[in-house]
């Protein structure tokens, strides 16, 4: 028999060794935030100037900064409410990217010198599973130089997911802490509105990707009544459960990756977390691979599901800020926007409620102002409201305005007319 290398377990002194400063240190997120490794770090006290790469899962968690290091710098792709105060304080990094392209840049770009992860307890052949929570990739671990494991008894071990050594860790925390969880409040009747319209956009045999929310509840909700759907997305929320039991998602006619539920993060409540365990179709695979362009386009049928903040009539969205204050980011949606429309057959669907603030405010507006563009009208395909569905793909400028007021709110209506008069006066 072959002697299992066996990592060190992790101690202060490790910490203190290590997280030194201009050093760049990886965390894992969501249900694979390695909360036991993060304890060990902050009975370090330690006040080294090194810089975390956040990949917190909103609604999840957010990272604790000053926890970690009272000189400890945050680069992160989604602006958090609780990041503001670092952001005050001149120790927060926002880059606005694509998800594809911000992982891409913790391979090429970032110079990774510390990973801290989340997984199964190894098996027999000294393999741990990345399991519920599997979004970085081999090669990011490959190139660090220490490699901080917390080997949780919570975390399934799951075979279609990124199968690590335990060889290639440094450090170990072994424990049985109760994983995260994420909870999604019900749907309103808007919502459901909403739901029902873009349940009629969506075929027979289809693959979905969808966003996080309760819309996205609403919207699984309303497909009862179809077949054969597969699943290809960046989150996987419990909400995919009862279509999954009733066999309406089954992945029958996916063109890769058939007859598997593929994802990189899953989210939910604990009973959920045991039932992607015992469900062996499951595929949990890097954003390198869940948000690949070039993959993307292989899944025909790719239907993008995802919700905005706000949308112009020239058909641009803004997806990060609300009254130009930076309140998230853009994640995968781009990626998904153009992997659909580079499918065989493929949709991409924009969601949003056509008001705020108690129907005071239009979230379609004449023209976006105060808050950068997330995804160029170019990009936009179907979009979606209470009062309908607007197709912008292949309409002129004037028809897509045309289109996009008639899915406004009727209180509206006129004066985005107006409006857009106004800005076609020197178009």
């Amino acid at each position: 028999m072959v002697a299992i290398k066996q990592a060190a377990t992790l101690c202060v002194e490790d910490i203190r060794q290590h997280f030194v400063d201009g050093v760049t240190v990886f965390i894992s997120g969501g249900c694979g935030q390695p909360d036991n490794v993060l304890d060990v770090v902050a009975e370090a006290g330690l006040n080294t100037a090194f810089r975390i790469i956040d990949c917190s899962v909103p609604g999840m968690t957010a990272t604790e900064l000053d926890r970690l290091s009272s000189k400890a710098i945050l680069n992160t792709g989604f602006f958090l409410g609780a990041y503001r105060p670092f952001h005050d304080q001149g120790r927060l990094e926002y880059v606005p990217a694509y998800h594809s392209a911000r992982y891409r840049a913790m391979e090429d770009d970032y110079n990774i010198n510390i990973v801290l992860i989340k997984v199964s307890e190894p098996n027999a052949e000294g393999f741990c599973s990345a399991s519920l929570h599997a979004d970085y990739s081999r090669e990011m671990l490959a190139k660090a130089d220490v490699v901080i494991a917390e080997f949780n008894a919570n975390m399934p071990y799951i075979s279609d997911a990124l199968q690590i050594a335990l060889a290639d860790i440094d450090y170990t925390v072994s424990s049985d802490t109760a994983l995260r969880e994420y909870g999604v409040a019900a749907g309103s009747e808007l919502d459901l509105v909403i739901a029902e319209h873009i349940a009629a956009l969506v075929d027979d045999g289809d693959c979905l990707q969808l966003g996080i929310g309760a819309l996205p509840v609403s919207i699984l909700q309303t497909l009862g009544n179809k077949k054969d759907l597969g699943v290809h997305t960046g989150l996987l929320t419990e909400a995919f459960v009862p279509l999954v039991e009733a066999g309406v998602v089954n992945g029958s006619k996916k063109t890769i990756d058939k007859g598997k539920m593929t994802t990189g993060i899953v989210a939910g409540s604990r009973a959920f977390y045991q039932w992607c365990g015992s469900y062996s179709d499951l595929s949990m695979r890097p954003v390198s691979y869940t948000h690949n362009a070039g993959v993307l386009a292989q899944i025909d049928n790719l239907v993008a599901i995802n919700t905005t903040l706000e949308i112009d009539l020239f058909g641009q969205i803004n997806s990060e800020t609300i009254k130009g204050k930076q309140i998230g980011g853009g994640g995968g949606l781009v990626d998904f926007l153009r992997g659909a429309r580079s499918s065989r057959g493929g949709r991409s669907i924009i969601a949003l409620q056509s008001t705020a603030k108690g129907g005071s405010i239009s979230k379609i507006a004449p023209l976006l102002k105060t808050a950068p563009v997330t995804a160029i009208r170019n990009d936009v395909d179907y979009v979606v409201s209470e009062y309908g569905v607007a197709r912008l793909s292949n309409l002129a400028v004037e028809k897509r305005a045309e289109a996009l007021i008639g899915i406004a709110h009727p209180d509206f209506r006129a004066e985005l007319t107006s409006q857009w008069q106004d800005l076609m006066s020197s178009f």
